[in-house]
């Protein structure tokens, strides 16, 4: 029987400093209810990551990978999702509205309850 992963636990502050500092990789962290409204992470590596309830809102996040993370109950109305990767993604009851996910690889996620009006889709379509 394998154990599940243990997350690192950070704080918005820290994640901000050490993505600053040129740190890219963040796999398999908890960030639970943190507040990154408006930051700029492109090309973030949130993979696996336990990122539920963070509000995401306004954030810049293209091309972050956030396959298998628990985006549930997130708010990332208005955020820059272009070219992410979400695959496999728990975005079960997020708040997606007027977010851009133009390209991003929305491939088995999870999207009961989402919220998507407004929602720049991977195709170049609005949801309506």
């Amino acid at each position: 029987m394998t154990s599940l992963p243990s997350h690192t636990t950070l704080s918005a502050a820290e994640l901000i400093r050490r993505y600053g500092c040129g740190e890219r990789e963040f796999e398999q962290v908890s960030l639970i209810g943190a507040n990154l409204q408006g930051v700029v992470l492109h090309g973030i590596d949130l993979s696996e990551s336990v990122l539920m309830q963070v509000d995401f809102r306004q954030a810049d996040l293209r091309g972050a990978d956030l396959g298998w993370a628990d985006l549930s109950q997130a708010n990332l109305e208005g955020a820059d999702l272009r070219g992410a990767i979400l695959t496999r993604a728990d975005l079960s009851g997020a708040n997606l509205r007027g977010a851009n996910l133009e390209k991003a690889d929305l491939s088995l996620a999870e999207l009961s309850d989402a919220v998507l009006q407004g929602a720049i889709l991977p195709d170049g379509s609005i949801h309506s």
